[in-house]
């Protein structure tokens, strides 16, 4: 006879399952979303919006992530700087007083408008 208890095998499942459980949520956290939001921009691309405090960066959310926009909110208004490939270019702009679109002009007159697209 064995001296093995019958609940020694849901007691094993139940180890498996929770060792299964941790790396999981381990997965899900490194798959956070970063961005507090999606914005559909004029150039046809969307970015994802990264906020802190007045400080405003818009990057394309996907593998490397290049960065597109990198400024400060003040107000009703964008400043900073827009990367159109290897171009930096000065810009300022308004955003709506609902924060659903923002249109960022350069000196030049090139203008990006990004409308809310989704959280």
């Amino acid at each position: 006879m064995s001296n093995l208890s019958p609940l020694r095998p849901f007691a094993l499942i139940a180890l498996v399952a929770g060792i299964f459980l941790s790396i999981t949520s381990l997965r899900a956290q490194d798959g956070v979303d970063e961005y507090a939001s999606y914005w559909k921009c004029s150039d046809g691309q969307t970015y994802g919006l990264v906020a802190d405090g007045s400080k405003r960066e818009f990057y394309v959310p996907s593998g490397l992530s290049p960065i597109f926009f990198s400024g400060v909110k003040k107000g009703a208004t964008y400043t900073g700087t827009v990367y159109v490939g290897d171009q930096k270019v000065a810009v300022t702009g308004p955003v709506t007083k609902n924060d659903t679109m923002i249109t960022l002009v350069a000196a030049d007159g090139r203008k990006w408008v990004l409308e809310f697209s989704h959280k």
